[in-house]
This record gives C-alpha cells, structure tokens and sequence, in this order.
C-alpha cells in the first residue's frame, strides 16, 4: 500500500520550471528521502507535495486522496493525519515547549490545554528530553534540544506520515545522530510513514529505505538504501563521495 503517490509534478514560478515532472511513491512505514544539490528544488518539491505550494500541473495523493483539487477545509483534515518537522524547527517564540507540542492537539483536534499537556509530556520522553523544559521558551533552549521540541511537535498527533525537511542542518554531529536515530525509531519500530529532503550523506545512510535523486527538476535516479553506494550512476556517485569533478559541477 501507498500513503503517497506523485505523479508528473511540475512546479513553475512564472518562466522559472524548478519541478519539470517528478514521480514518486512512499510505502506504508517504509522512509523516503529526496537527495540533491543545493537549488536543486528538493524544499519547493516537498512543499508542493505537502500542500504549501500549489503544484503548477501534476497528481499528488496521500493516503488515497488526490491533494491537488481538495477544498481547503477538506486538505487541513487529511493532514491532520501527517506530522511536519521544518528545516529551522519552526517553533512559536511566543509559546512554552508544551504549548509548542500541543498546539495541534488544541487546534486541531480540539484537546484542552490540560490534555495536551499530558500528551506533551509523553512525546518530550520519546524524544529523550526531560519534564523541565515543559515551561521553557524556545529562546532558552539549545538548537538541538528546539530541533527535538519540534519532532515532539510531529509526532504529537500520531500521525500516519511525517515530512521531515532537512532534519539536520545546523546540528552538531552529535546531535545530527541522535536526530536520525529517533528518526528511525519513529518509522522502522513504530511504523510511521517518512518522506524527507536532506543533503546529509550521514543521515541519509541511517533513515532512508528508499532514496530518490533530484537534478534539474527531475528524480533521474531512484533505488533502495543499498542501491545507492554501489550505484554506477554518475550523479549519485559524486554526490555520495563529494567529489568535484562529475556532471553536478560539468
């Protein structure tokens, strides 16, 4: 079963075609992760699947549902059912870690503050984080420590799917690790859906069961985890290896 399913996307902002036909499809609790250069429109391919970029042509169904014709009432309640983690955490400076984690679970689904509170708790703890930091602002935290707020935040609805749009980025090696562990504990031991961008060879390695290569608007390579380090295709091998010379850089 498919709880994604892309087909032919394109998205173009005036004569600027960023995605120009992309196809993919996400098992049932199995991750996928969108690999690629730096402009090469893995963020603006992820929102447009989520729903925060209107696709400019193409089909994108979660969970059965095509997303692109959906009244927008119809769109927020199927994605209730998803869990996003942002690229900078994209906490509310103004709300405390158990406002920040419940705040889809008061507006969303409608929980009292009291409730939501609760449940904040229990995903504070499946992120390794302790009861303390339940009052704090996200200012007093360190950015590791918002990066995991902001996973507790995903994953406090328990949701089918989440997005994770590069989960890594700013974090120290340390903490980099310790992200995509709790990664894989989320898909491969508690069964959730993943589709996620990143450009981190590292955490690439860990999270992704199925990997797609995004160049010039287009996946131009797809395969399974370990596929991808014994690939032949020139593309994946530079961007693997890091080396300077190969088409990215032709």
């Amino acid at each position: 079963m498919y709880v994604i399913e892309v087909e032919n996307l394109t998205k173009s902002f005036g004569s600027n075609n960023v995605i120009t036909g992309v196809s993919l499809k996400l098992e049932k609790g199995k991750s996928y992760v969108i690999i690629g250069g730096s402009g090469s429109g893995k963020s603006v391919l992820l929102k447009s699947i989520i729903g925060i970029l209107k696709p400019t042509s193409g089909s994108v169904k979660i969970n059965g549902k095509e997303m692109t014709n959906l009244k927008q009432k119809d769109r927020d309640k199927l994605m209730l059912k998803c869990g996003i983690l942002f690229q900078g955490g994209a906490l509310f400076d103004s709300l405390t870690v158990a406002d920040n984690i419940g705040f889809g679970l008061v507006y969303g689904f409608g929980l009292s503050k009291k409730q939501a509170r609760k449940i904040a708790v229990e995903k504070l703890h499946d992120v390794n984080l302790k009861d303390d930091v339940l009052d704090k602002y996200p200012s007093e935290l360190s950015g590791g420590m918002q990066k995991r707020v902001a996973l507790a935040r995903a994953i406090a609805t328990n949701p089918d799917i989440i997005f994770f749009d590069e989960p890594t980025t700013g974090l120290d090696p340390i903490t980099s690790g310790m992200i995509n562990e709790l990664i894989v504990k989320f898909t491969r031991e508690m069964g959730i859906s993943a589709l996620s961008i990143t450009h981190d060879i590292n955490s690439l390695k860990h999270i992704s069961d199925r990997v797609g290569l995004l160049f010039g608007g287009k996946i131009i390579w797809e395969g399974d985890n370990k596929e991808l380090w014994i690939s032949n295709n020139p593309y994946v091998k530079q961007f693997v290896t890091g080396s300077l010379v190969g088409p990215f850089t032709a």
